[in-house]
């Protein structure tokens, strides 16, 4: 069931388009989820919070690596992914590997963009692209102490 959730790039945009089309709002957030924590969980049920739907981009394995280093991801992109699309706010799930998730975002069109408030709307990757279609980009404030980087080195220091 939860496989149904995760979608091709070419599924997504035409099951968003098709959403469109219904007047509902679309959610758009990104980012690697390795090692899914309260930290997550809270910020995509708010940002599924700031519309009807919340559509996910994954980054790939590669990607992961590209941007956290050789040792990660911990969890590989299927089971990110499986794991991402069993959570009831999250609507659809899609793998990207380019440097940045602009392509998926302007493929997809959200009406709204949304990442963690460690970052600034000025900072975020694709905001200029959906303010200029008459979108809206918002930062979800993250609950304090959670990250993987931070577990992952929890769990070092305990089990070496």
């Amino acid at each position: 069931m939860t496989a149904s959730k995760i979608h091709t790039r070419d599924d997504a945009v035409a099951q968003v388009a098709d959403w469109h089309q219904q007047g509902l709002r679309v959610v758009f957030t990104n980012g690697c989820f390795d090692i899914v924590h309260l930290g997550h969980i809270d910020y995509l049920e708010k940002a599924r919070a700031l519309g009807d739907k919340l559509v996910l981009g994954l980054n790939t394995d590669a990607s992961v690596s590209r941007i956290k280093g050789p040792l990660r991801p911990v969890v590989n992109e299927t089971a990110r992914a499986r794991l991402m699309a069993a959570l009831q706010f999250v609507d659809i799930v899609t793998l990207f590997d380019e440097p940045t998730p602009l392509e998926l975002i302007e493929a997809v069109r959200p009406d709204v963009l949304v990442k963690g408030d460690d970052y600034s709307v000025a900072t975020i990757v694709g905001a200029d692209f959906v303010l200029s279609n008459g979108g809206s980009v918002e930062t979800i404030a993250l609950v304090p102490g959670y990250s993987t980087t931070a577990l992952i080195g929890k769990i070092v220091a305990a089990y070496g």
